[in-house]
């Protein structure tokens, strides 16, 4: 991933589980326009690497959990608790769509 793509990926994104495929995920920047939903998941990944992730609990109450993310030539690598981490293939990443494929 370039440095172009970098900044691109740098906001807060929502998950549009509409457009899910049985391999890939799909976020929308916030302020997307989106069908409405009882609660979704967000992911913000900010310019130092931290990252928030925000969704719904108990009772579509928001709970968050925090911790860093890293990009290493096409993965993102979302690191929490330092013990728990997830890493996804970037398919598609622009001003209006990241696509990510989860990695097994």
């Amino acid at each position: 991933m370039n440095n172009r793509h970098k900044s691109v990926i740098v906001r807060k994104w929502v998950h549009s589980y509409e457009e899910d495929t049985d391999e890939e995920k799909v976020y929308r920047p916030e302020g997307f326009v989106m069908p409405r939903s009882r609660g979704r998941d967000k992911i913000a990944l900010e310019e130092e690497g931290k990252l928030i992730n925000t969704f719904p609990g108990r009772g579509d109450a928001l709970e968050s959990t925090t911790g860093f993310w890293q990009v290493k030539e096409d993965k993102l690598i979302l690191t929490f608790d330092q013990k728990n981490q997830e890493q996804y293939t970037i398919r598609e990443v622009n001003a209006e769509r990241l696509v990510l494929k989860k990695n097994n």
